[in-house]
């Protein structure tokens, strides 16, 4: 079975006309058509992109699933243009323990994505042994649970296993009655540029500080989120702005997203976080944003904040080598790759596939709606839901 798409395509640091022939779910070709497969033209208003990759999501599931479902989630995300994720641990049970893991993993192998998860902490720590996964998520209640000394134990097993340790940096020490101050994540960040002294390979998630990406800076990569960069505490209250860590002051947020356009965050990721809308009037932390964090980046490229490479570089490249994927337009390469729409919107309800229907982004300027997603060996047409193999 094989398909060709054409159109304009950044490939090699450049957007160029290509004919892209998948076979077998692998690029076989960029300026071929092999007899007999379907092809789909995209006119000059298309561009086709790598596929997507977010390394910070919230799939709920096991016990979660009134929240949002793996199958909810995957649509969230091809809505979105990503082919592939990284999910938390954090469900119910907390994946600590290596059969919990490889449960996960056999039951994300069946989405039309790729799916990739986090470990949680174990208390046994043979546990990562036997599950030998590529990274390993630590929370500040994980340490709160298991103190200081446990998760540098954990940092020395990952070393020796060639994980990475991925932190939600907030010290539990500072962390008292719902108060969530900015100290909290500087001293965790303080602590974790220590740790990254030692040579313990460290991933910082979701950073809502210009401190944190500043002491950091070449000893830990970080990411940051759609809300911590277009949102600010000044701007944005209420239940549904809510989220862990909180969003900060204007100030702080300009001065995130200048670092972000500059150059100094390695990643961008979303810390996809659906809720009940009740659950959300109650208080719950989280925010969805999946389905439209593609568009909200593309903006910055509209405006000309940042070039095309660095939006693939940040939500493509760097995080498909951080989960082990290979996501670059090449012959050879497996066919995971997006055909957006170049037009602008503003985020609307409807924008949103998965579960959670509703966020504090919307309303927001974005560009480029994902039409096609590549992934797995399907072209799927998300305008009629055709899925071309």
């Amino acid at each position: 079975m094989c398909f060709v798409v054409e159109g304009r395509a950044y490939v090699g640091g450049a957007v160029r006309y290509v004919s892209l022939l998948v076979e077998g779910g692998a690029i076989k070709s960029l300026k071929g058509r092999g007899e007999g497969c379907r092809v789909l033209q995209f006119s000059a208003k298309h561009l086709i992109l790598p596929g997507f990759v977010d390394v910070h999501v919230h799939f709920r599931d096991w016990g979660l699933s009134h929240k949002e479902t793996l199958l909810g989630g995957s649509a969230a995300a091809l809505a979105g243009g990503v082919t592939a994720v990284l999910d938390m641990p954090n469900t119910r049970p907390h994946i600590r323990t290596a059969e919990l893991y490889a449960k996960r993993l056999a039951e994300g192998s069946a989405l039309p994505i790729h799916y990739g998860v986090h470990m949680g902490v174990p208390e046994d720590l043979a546990e990562l042994d036997a599950a030998r996964p590529r990274s390993v998520k630590i929370y500040p209640e994980d340490v709160e649970r298991f103190g200081w000394a446990h998760v540098e134990r954990l940092l020395e097993r990952c070393r020796s296993l060639g994980c990475v340790a991925v932190f939600h940096c907030e010290d539990p020490a500072y962390l008292a009655e719902g108060s969530r101050p900015p100290e909290a994540e500087a001293r965790c960040a303080d602590r974790v540029a220590l740790y990254a002294r030692r040579g313990y390979r460290i991933h910082v998630t979701h950073v809502s500080l210009p401190y944190t990406v500043e002491a950091l800076r070449g000893l830990a990569t970080v990411d940051a989120t759609p809300h911590h960069l277009l949102l600010s505490s000044d701007k944005c209250s209420g239940p549904l702005c809510r989220v862990n860590p909180p969003l900060r002051g204007e100030d702080q947020r300009r001065r995130l997203l200048a670092l972000f356009l500059a150059g100094a965050v390695d990643m961008y990721a979303t810390d996809h976080a659906p809720h009940t809308l009740e659950e959300k009037l109650s208080g719950s932390p989280g925010i969805c944003s999946l389905d439209v964090a593609s568009s909200l980046l593309l903006r910055f490229w509209r405006d000309g904040l940042l070039g095309l490479d660095d939006v693939v570089r940040l939500y493509s490249f760097r995080p498909a080598r951080f989960a082990g994927l290979d996501v670059g337009l090449r012959p050879g390469a497996p066919a995971a790759f997006s055909v957006f729409k170049l037009e602008e919107f503003a985020v609307s309800e409807r924008d949103f596939k998965g579960t959670c229907r509703f966020s504090p982004l919307v309303g927001l300027r974005a560009f480029g709606r994902a039409v096609a997603v590549a992934s797995k060996g399907v072209l799927r047409l998300l305008e009629t839901g055709e899925a071309v193999a």
